[in-house]
């Protein structure tokens, strides 16, 4: 992934950040009515020790576990070939995983202009909704999409009706089915989120080495800011949602969850970044502030079961 343009100015848009967001990676590219291709080996990797000094032994023990892997297929009308792209989410209800909103919407654009007031710069961010149908759920340390089954399907797709990332990147999937055998995270519906508050954050971007479709936490890091923020020195923008870790988010991330290594609550989704090893202006919306959302969207889930 290419880092992002920085800059302090932007013609109509002072302290504007043009952040690129974390890539759907195409993970598998499948010939129609053809054989999926031979697995390839990976070693699941883990950035974040056995034992968080702090964290409760559910997020140690169990929290990883709640990550799914989202899966989007595309199939090309022209070739027949079935395209697959891959983010994260979590599982907050037996039914129900919270993601991006880029990860399940058709993009636009994939450098957002945002401005510390969460407003777009540069028009709508994304189009319509993928169909649900197209959008499956993987569990476990590694997942290939070629040789996996999907443990769930969603059938309903939830979001705000701006049609802009900035300060709105979150999105819920209703599922076809319960994953009773995962033990679903809470999720943070009120509460703040303080700069120099511990955090892990984790999805299937394979860690600083980028190993598509593995699961790997990064962490505990601090939250280095909360917007609203604007610092024309280093280009970095947060809206009055989001906040800021100093860790680097990879292509697959996109929609993992952020867990709060102290009380075991998702508190942020992963949005935009500078790239997999970059050390700054990596952006998450909060949780805590789409409340609202997450009602609807757990009533959705509930009317399913």
């Amino acid at each position: 992934m290419a880092s992002p343009s920085l800059v302090p100015r932007l013609a109509g848009c002072l302290g504007c950040l043009v952040a690129a967001l974390v890539p759907r990676i195409v993970v598998a590219v499948i010939p129609a009515q053809a054989s999926p291709p031979p697995a390839t080996a990976v070693a699941p990797t883990a950035e974040v020790p056995p034992l968080v000094k702090g964290a409760p032994e559910p997020l140690v023990a169990g929290a990883a576990r709640a990550v799914v892997a989202v899966a989007v297929s595309h199939r090309d009308p022209q070739g027949g070939q079935r395209r697959v792209s891959l983010c994260s989410g979590a599982l907050v209800e037996p039914n129900l995983v919270v993601t991006a909103r880029h990860c399940i919407s058709r993009n636009l654009t994939t450098s957002p202009r945002c401005d510390r007031s969460g407003r777009s710069h540069n028009g709508d961010h994304v189009g319509g909704d993928i169909d649900p149908s197209a959008i499956a759920i993987y569990t476990g340390d590694h997942i290939d999409v070629s040789r996996d089954d999907a443990r769930a399907r969603a059938v309903a797709t939830l979001h705000g009706e701006e049609r802009v990332l900035c300060d709105a990147d979150i999105a819920y999937l209703v599922l076809d089915r319960p994953l009773t055998d995962v033990t679903p995270l809470r999720m943070r519906e009120a509460g703040s989120l303080d700069r120099g508050d511990t955090v892990v954050a984790v999805g299937y971007g394979g860690g600083a080495s980028n190993r598509l479709g593995v699961r790997a936490a990064r962490g505990p890091r601090l939250v280095a800011a909360v917007g609203p923020r604007a610092d024309p020195a280093t280009g970095k923008v947060l809206g009055p949602r989001e906040f800021e870790i100093e860790g680097a988010t990879c292509a697959g991330d996109s929609g993992g969850p952020v867990i709060d290594a102290d009380r075991g609550d998702v508190v942020g989704i992963t949005s935009r970044g500078a790239g997999c090893t970059a050390g700054g202006n990596h952006v998450y919306t909060r949780t805590d502030a789409f409340a609202a959302l997450t009602a609807e969207a757990r009533t959705a889930a509930l009317a399913r079961r």
